[in-house]
C-alpha cells in the first residue's frame, strides 16, 4: 500500500474532525503530501468518515490523477493540488465546515486575533475570500490568491481552509481559528466587543513559533 502512514494520519484526522464537530458525514476534506515521492493522500468523495478505512483514502499526484484507490478523490481536489503546486511550504491541507468560523464566512467578516493560540498558529486575522462555486478550478484559484502566504482563509458562504507543513500543524490552525470565532461570538452575545491582540505582539508571537516551535525549525 502506498503512503500507509499518511493515509493513517488522514483517517485519524478525519475522525477527529467529526469528533470536534468541525464537519459532519462526508463534509470537508483533508490531504497530506509525501515529501519524498510528491504523492498526495486525500480523502475520498462522499464517503462518511466514520465508515472510512485506511484503504479508502486515495493517493493522487500533484495534478489530481489517481495513483491508488478505489474511490474518486474529494470534489475539492483542485483546491488541494493548487497549493501543492504553488506553495512548496505546504505539506497538508484541512478544509472543514467549522460552524463558528462559518458564521464569519456567511457574514463576510474577518476573524480577529483575540487569543495567543491564534497568534501562534495563524499569525493574522482570518479573512474571507470572494465566493467561488464549490468543486471548481475557479474556487481553487480564488482561495490560493486570498490566502497569499498565510495559513488560513474563510471561503465565502462555505467554510474554512488551513494549510501547514504537517497535518498536525494544519489541524492546529483549524482549531485555533474555530476557537477564536467561537470566543468572539460568545463575547458579543454578552454585549461586549472582544479586544484584538496588538498587531506587533501577534507578529512577535508568530515569529517565536516559526523560529522555535515550527516543525521545520532548526532547534
Amino acid at each position: 500500500m502506498l503512503l500507509r502512514e499518511l493515509r493513517e494520519q488522514i483517517l485519524e484526522t478525519s475522525i477527529q474532525m467529526i469528533t470536534d464537530e468541525l464537519a459532519y458525514g462526508a463534509g470537508g476534506n483533508i490531504s497530506a503530501r509525501d515529501s519524498e515521492s510528491g504523492l498526495i493522500a486525500i480523502t475520498p468523495s462522499a464517503l462518511n468518515y466514520t465508515k472510512m478505512k485506511i484503504e479508502d483514502v486515495v493517493v493522487i499526484d500533484v495534478d489530481g490523477t489517481v495513483i491508488e484507490g478505489k474511490w474518486k478523490p474529494t470534489s475539492e481536489t483542485s483546491m488541494h493540488t493548487i497549493f501543492y503546486r504553488e506553495r512548496k511550504d505546504v505539506g497538508a491541507i484541512v478544509h472543514t465546515h467549522a460552524p463558528h468560523s462559518s458564521v464569519f464566512a456567511i457574514t463576510n467578516e474577518s476573524i480577529p486575533v483575540v487569543v495567543a493560540e491564534a497568534a501562534l498558529y495563524i499569525g493574522e486575522p482570518v479573512n474571507v475570500s470572494p465566493y467561488g462555486r464549490p468543486g471548481t478550478d475557479e474556487l481553487a484559484h480564488i482561495v490560493l490568491d486570498a490566502m497569499g502566504d498565510g495559513v488560513a482563509v474563510l471561503l465565502a458562504q462555505h467554510g474554512l481552509i488551513t494549510v501547514g507543513a504537517t497535518l498536525s500543524e494544519a489541524y492546529s490552525s483549524t482549531i485555533a481559528t474555530e476557537i477564536s470565532a467561537r470566543l468572539v461570538i460568545m463575547a458579543r452575545s454578552m454585549g461586549s466587543e472582544p479586544i484584538s491582540m496588538d498587531h506587533d505582539e501577534v507578529r512577535e508571537v508568530r515569529k517565536l513559533y516559526l523560529e522555535h516551535l515550527h516543525p521545520t525549525a532548526s532547534d
